[in-house]
């Protein structure tokens, strides 16, 4: 798995899981509804948690919060749907491989709750439940801002957009598989890998990336990523543009992703 070709990434603080007199932020409903994902959330409904594990969602990356330290990774949100991959820890948290957050890393959708949100997986079927409740005390060499739910900007609002409706000369359909940057002629091996389990791997030819992709209806597309390395070889980005996405259609046998504004990002075939 391509996470144990990954460094754990040491975080710069620790949090406790205990309650403070911290006022209780307000859910976000302006703009895109993953907007609202966007906070310091106590986790509660999750398998394997404590009722001291915590969520701070800002715009791309997490921090979760139990007693051993913190777990970071990155997300992503647009429509209903919402993914999130692991890319390092802190504290005892960390070890030689990276931990695992089965209930985050097995969330794809999300829906709005009278106290926060409800992440559910492919099923459908409630992984965990967001709520508003305080904030976590901070350890004595704890960096504040890790207890303190990030702010809802102009520019938070954008990375959130939703994209534009998929170009009517592409067709929804299946992508799971093997696919190849079409017409790149090197063989240094760019490549992605959309597995039915819902992850992926890919290369540009020398740098190996992965993690959730999920599909939605009407083309929509979404995928999380963690950590590569960044040597420069020839191939294709197929990685980024695997990360960047948010639509994806089928132009005949031809696999194209776009971004959020219908821009063309690649063009794939099936191994």
């Amino acid at each position: 798995m391509f996470g144990r070709l990954l460094a754990t990434v040491a975080a710069v603080a620790l949090i406790s899981g205990c309650t403070s007199s911290t006022p209780p932020p307000e859910v976000e409903s302006e703009g895109s509804p993953a907007v609202g994902l966007v906070g310091l959330w106590r986790v509660a409904g999750a398998e394997g948690e404590t009722a001291n594990t915590w969520l701070r969602l800002t715009a791309g990356e997490f921090q979760l919060s139990r007693d051993c330290g913190i777990i970071s990774g990155s997300w992503r949100g647009a429509g209903g749907l919402m993914l999130a991959s692991v890319y390092g820890a802190s504290g005892l948290c960390a070890s030689a491989s990276l931990p695992e957050v089965p209930w985050l890393e097995s969330a794809e959708g999300y829906a709005p709750t009278e106290g926060g949100w409800e992440l559910t997986d492919a099923a459908g079927s409630p992984v965990a439940e967001l709520i508003i409740d305080g904030a976590p005390d901070l350890l004595p060499d704890g960096a504040e801002f890790f207890a303190q739910p990030p702010e809802v900007t102009d520019e938070t609002r954008a990375y959130f957009a939703d994209a534009v409706p998929l170009p009517a000369d592409l067709a929804v359909g299946s992508i799971a598989g093997r696919w190849l940057p079409e017409g790149v002629s090197v063989s240094t091996g760019a490549k992605v890998d959309f597995a039915v389990d819902g992850t992926w791997t890919g290369s540009d030819g020398c740098n190996v990336s992965g993690g959730r992709w999920a599909a939605g209806s009407g083309g929509g597309f979404l995928a999380s990523s963690g950590l590569s390395t960044l040597m420069a070889c020839d191939g294709a980005p197929v990685p980024g543009w695997v990360s960047q996405a948010q639509l994806a259609g089928l132009d005949g046998e031809v696999l194209v992703l776009l971004d959020r504004g219908g821009v063309e990002l690649g063009r794939l075939v099936k191994a």
